[in-house]
This record gives C-alpha cells, sequence and structure tokens, in this order.
C-alpha cells in the first residue's frame, strides 16, 4: 500500500493563467486495502495539499505521457520545491516534511550566536565579515534551501512558463523580499526573481537528479579562488553547511568558492563571469603573473592526478597510485583548497590497506570519517557510511593491534634464545 502522504500529492493539473479550478488528489482510502481510489477536491480542501502549505500550482502537462512541473511550497520551512508531483512525493516527503517535524540538524561545532556580520563590499555587494575569531573545522552557518527547482525542464516548458513557477515559488515563502532583495547581475528579458536564482544558486543533486538550490543566507558570502571556507550540501536535510576551511581573524571576510578545484585561472573567469555574471578581483586572480602561472599549474596537476589515482588503481599499481594521491593532496593543500576532496580521503584509505600499510590506511580512513561526521552528511546514509567506515577502523585497529603482539611474542623469543 502506497504511503498516505504519496496518495495525497498524486495531482492533476490546473494551469497558472486559470483561476483556481479543483484538483484531483488520491484521497485517504476508505479501506487499507483500497489505496486506488481517487476522488476530485477542492483546490480549498486540506486534504487536497496536506503537509504543504498551499495548493501546488502546476504548469499543464506537455502531453499525456509526462507529469505537470509544479510549485510545492511550505511556508513554515520557507521552502518552495519546482519538480513534478511524483517526484515531490516519494523523494522529498521522505525525510524533509515529517510530521511532526524532526529537529533541524545542525552540526555539534555549530557556532552560535552566528560569527559573522553582513556589510557592504565596494564593487562586489554585501558579504559576510567575521565578528570575532572562528577556529578552523567551526561550522559558520547551516542554511536550509529556500527554493529548489529543476535544473532542466523538457522541451515544451519555455522560460516565460519557468518564470512564472519561480515567482510563485518566491511569493509564496511568506517573506519574499529575503529573496527579492539578493544580488542580480541583470540579465535581460529576465524577471527580478529569475535574475536573483540565476545569479545565486548553486547545482545541487537530489535523488539522483539535477536541481538549482537557493541559499538565502549562504548567497550573502562572496567568492574567492582561494577562500577561508568552504561549503557542504547534505542531500539528506536540503541544507548547505559554510564551515571555516582556517582559522579566520576578527574583520576578515569569510569566502567560499564557486568554481570545482581543477579549474584554471581562464576557466574561472569564464565560468564565473558567466554562471554568476561577475569578474573576479580576489587576491589570487589579481596577483602577479608568475604566482598566478604557479597556481594554474598546480590546480592543472591535481585535475590530471585525479584520474591518475583512479587509472593507476584499476591498474593493479597500488602504490604508484599512493603516490599519486598523496601528491594530490599536497597540492590540494598548497591551494587552499583542503577540503575540496574530502570525497577522496577514502581512495588512498582503502590503496594503503591493499599494499599492507595500515598504520596510513588508519588515517585516511578516519579522515574520510571525519568528513562524513563532522561536515554535516546527516540522514540514514550519513549514519550508513559512518557505521561502514567504523568497522573498517576497527578491523584495521584489531590488525595492528594483532601485528604488535605478533612482534612483542617474536621479541621475546628472540631474547630468550640469546
Amino acid at each position: 500500500m502506497l504511503p498516505l502522504i504519496t496518495l495525497l500529492l498524486s495531482f492533476c493539473s490546473p494551469t497558472i493563467a486559470s483561476p483556481p479550478s479543483p484538483k484531483c488528489a488520491r484521497s485517504p482510502p476508505p479501506h487499507p486495502f483500497h489505496a486506488s481510489l481517487t476522488t476530485c477536491l477542492s483546490p480549498h480542501s486540506s486534504f487536497s495539499h496536506f503537509p504543504w502549505t498551499h495548493p501546488p500550482y502546476c504548469l499543464p502537462p506537455i502531453s499525456p505521457s509526462l507529469p505537470p512541473y509544479c510549485v510545492f511550497t511550505h511556508a513554515a520551512l520557507f521552502l518552495s520545491l519546482i519538480t513534478t508531483p511524483d517526484f515531490a512525493s516519494t523523494t522529498f516527503l521522505n525525510p524533509f516534511l515529517h510530521f511532526p517535524p524532526k529537529p533541524f540538524f545542525a552540526p555539534a561545532r555549530l557556532a552560535v550566536p552566528r560569527p559573522y556580520a553582513v556589510r557592504d563590499f565596494p564593487g562586489k555587494g554585501k558579504g559576510a565579515v567575521a565578528t570575532r575569531n572562528i577556529a578552523k573545522g567551526t561550522a559558520v552557518l547551516v542554511d536550509r534551501v529556500s527554493v529548489l527547482s529543476e535544473a532542466e525542464f523538457p522541451p515544451g516548458v519555455g522560460g516565460k512558463e519557468v518564470e512564472g513557477l519561480l515567482e510563485v515559488a518566491v511569493r509564496r515563502l511568506g517573506e519574499p523580499e529575503r529573496v527579492r532583495g539578493l544580488a542580480r547581475r541583470g540579465g535581460r528579458g529576465m524577471g527580478v526573481v529569475e535574475e536573483v536564482v540565476l545569479t545565486n544558486s548553486f547545482g545541487v543533486e537530489v535523488g539522483g537528479r539535477g536541481f538549482m538550490g537557493l541559499f538565502v543566507d549562504v548567497a550573502r558570502f562572496n567568492h574567492a579562488c582561494k577562500p577561508n571556507a568552504f561549503i557542504h550540501f547534505s542531500p539528506t536535510t536540503l541544507s548547505m553547511t559554510i564551515w571555516a576551511a582556517r582559522d579566520i581573524k576578527p574583520g576578515e571576510e569569510i569566502t567560499i568558492t564557486y568554481s570545482a578545484a581543477g579549474m584554471t585561472s581562464k576557466e574561472r573567469l569564464e565560468t564565473l563571469e558567466k554562471v554568476w555574471g561577475f569578474a573576479c578581483t580576489c587576491s589570487l586572480c589579481t596577483s602577479s603573473t608568475e604566482e598566478l602561472g604557479a597556481s594554474d599549474a598546480n590546480r592543472e596537476e591535481i585535475r590530471s592526478l585525479q584520474e591518475k589515482v583512479i587509472d593507476l588503481a584499476q591498474q593493479g599499481q597500488f602504490r604508484k597510485s599512493v603516490a599519486a594521491a598523496e601528491r594530490m593532496f599536497s597540492l590540494i593543500e598548497e591551494e587552499g583548497l583542503t577540503e575540496q576532496m574530502g570525497d577522496m580521503y577514502e581512495v588512498p584509505a582503502q590503496l594503503y590497506y591493499r599494499i599492507g600499510d595500515l598504520y596510513k590506511a588508519l588515517e585516511y580512513f578516519r579522515k574520510a570519517r571525519h568528513e562524513i561526521d563532522g561536515y554535516g552528511v546527516a540522514g540514514k546514509l550519513g549514519e550508513e557510511k559512518i557505521r561502514e567506515l567504523e568497522e573498517l577502523i576497527q578491523q584495521i585497529e584489531r590488525e595492528m593491534e594483532k601485528k604488535r603482539t605478533r612482534k612483542a611474542k617474536a621479541k621475546v623469543k628472540t631474547n630468550r634464545k640469546r
């Protein structure tokens, strides 16, 4: 039998331009074994859109075989989703909209109150400035997504239709000016909300699909190619956490990076201009030609080493793969991108275990665990991964203890012979 919430959120679609009309929703079945009953409910019926605070607002389906795209809003959570009804019901409602709601996830090292203030920066708009010392590894902010929209729409869903969905999504949040007040790049022919979303959103993946996620508080943090903080998105909580990558002093701007670790300066400038609509003037991009050239060489090597580590491991050349991984991590640290490669720690851990270096394997498995546990991967996925890594860590610790015991016994035996 389908979950009750799933039944309640399978909608027929009204058109945006039409006045409110009845929606077809799968109502609570009269009998637990009769889950296929479909009834038409008034758009004002509480059953027609529970647990959302507004009735879903939908585009007409492109064809009978394709689902409509709708806006699903929970104003109390300051959250609007733009997706299909089936995806909203099967993916987002578990675990995001429990009834009653589960406590919001917050890292143990979350700084409270917030250790920064939003201030104006000439030529850059607004940005975040540290108001006190922030130690490396501190969670500066946890921000749940406000607008989460499908990144790609099928042919037949045009720009005007998407703009209409975005307008509704923001208007229904309850405090739309929090979104409308964000920076925008001034695109031609776009509405204010569409400009804001395109200028400030991050590409994220949820349930195997690509989305644009707008995080209102994160949007106030400016970009730097050598940032002092980094972001971590949790698909299990729809939240973005900003972590201090190093110690940050009072009065220092807190920056994150919008670009991938392996990009050269030219690639970064082109991407930042095309996607976010600004030319980067950070300390790295305005450094000397020699310094910028050295950084570009490092980042190109990082990019090639990512592939090389995997290729060598697949060929069974584990020692060479480990050496390549160590070189990659040293370059990442040199470039100030230490935490962007956290998901790679498990690779050298497995490689070191293969070649019998238990001490290094343990070091990297612990780093991998720290990434999961310390940097906000909450929910079932994070819990399962932590258990898996803990089992591996305990197994290695047992093997190391056995080795120490064998060595101690061998030493005693040798001394007796003497």
